[in-house]
């Protein structure tokens, strides 16, 4: 009995060891989490507004934007490929948002975004699956159609004069938080059942990992890829309509700048381009980071200009860092 309470006690002691303690963070969420730590650590020195509480309510509210069109964008650099139609897709969504909340109301305004996405989202899929071309040529394309839809649809201008009620999506708290970092702290939760708690999750990394071999299995992957990119579309309509609510207002190139943070955020999370590597927790880190960057920016009054050289530099050195570690 005196040999197992000692031995207990081993097991506790060293459970509580600072090493092992940082070991298993680094296992788990990599080198990013100490480094989105030093980035937290250091903003805060240079300002100390950085570490307020309502600093951190701005951060998580400009952060649950950018967090819903990356899990997207994992979902399908996951399989190997890149939608670069993601921003465009938010500008289609946006304009559309608008006029339709204008003629039926903020609810049918805030649902359209969803069904816009996702039938853009489908789309791609489609035709990368069935015609077996690439993601990138296919969403490039898929970029161009968004645009002039988006300008032929608002007449380049943007839409305005909308509902009273639409922007309270974007500025309602639930107990002094933002009812968009609720919903996608909800979307999150929803992401990490789907993607590690189901038969289509594993789907999804096999389809990246070696998905002749899935094909040969007996799985339509035709009909996976189709939901891989529907699910990003959804994911996207979701955040125009909160963009959207936000200004207040419906506009053609909403979203041009977070197709490219997207990217950076799952780059810089760990989840390469080569497919079927990666976790939801590393794109999270990844854009948290980016959020505590730009937030942080803004502070000590650095130009958004610099803050794209810097999104740019990272995507370029964390590619070569995961080159290195291969």
């Amino acid at each position: 009995m005196e040999k197992k309470v000692d031995s207990n006690f081993e097991d506790m002691a060293k459970f509580k060891s600072p090493k092992e303690i940082l070991t298993k963070v680094h296992s788990n969420m990599g080198m990013m989490f100490f480094i989105l730590i030093a980035l937290i650590i250091v903003m805060g020195v240079i300002n100390p507004r950085f570490l307020t509480i309502n600093n951190g309510i701005i951060v998580a509210r400009q952060a649950s934007f950018l967090a819903l069109i990356a899990c997207g964008q994992m979902l399908v650099i996951l399989t190997s490929g890149v939608d670069v139609s993601l921003g465009a897709i938010i500008g289609l969504c946006s304009v559309t948002a608008a006029i339709v909340s204008k003629q039926f109301g903020a609810t049918a305004g805030w649902i359209t975004p969803i069904f816009v996405g996702g039938a853009v989202g489908l789309l791609n899929g489609a035709v990368v699956a069935y015609f077996r071309i690439d993601s990138f040529a296919v969403t490039l394309g898929t970029l161009s159609i968004c645009n002039g839809l988006a300008l032929i649809i608002s007449r380049g201008l943007t839409v305005y004069n909308l509902p009273p009620t639409y922007k309270t999506l974007a500025y309602t708290n639930v107990l002094t938080i933002p009812l968009p970092v609720i919903i996608t702290m909800v979307v999150l939760l929803g992401m990490y059942i789907v993607v590690y708690r189901t038969q289509f999750g594993r789907y999804i990394y096999a389809c990246g990992g070696n998905i002749e071999a899935l094909r040969l299995t007996g799985v339509n992957v035709n009909r996976v890829m189709m939901w891989i990119f529907g699910v990003a579309g959804v994911l996207t309509g979701i955040c125009a309509a909160m963009l959207s609510s936000r200004i207040n207002s419906g506009q053609p190139h909403l979203g041009g700048a977070l197709m490219m943070e997207s990217i950076a955020a799952c780059v810089v999370g760990g989840v390469t381009f080569k497919g079927g590597v990666g976790n939801l927790g590393g794109v999270v880190i990844g854009v948290l980071f980016l959020a505590c960057l730009s937030n942080g920016f803004d502070l000590i009054g650095v130009s958004a200009f610099v803050k794209q050289v810097v999104v740019g530099s990272i995507i370029i050195l964390a590619v070569i860092v995961d080159k290195l570690k291969k």
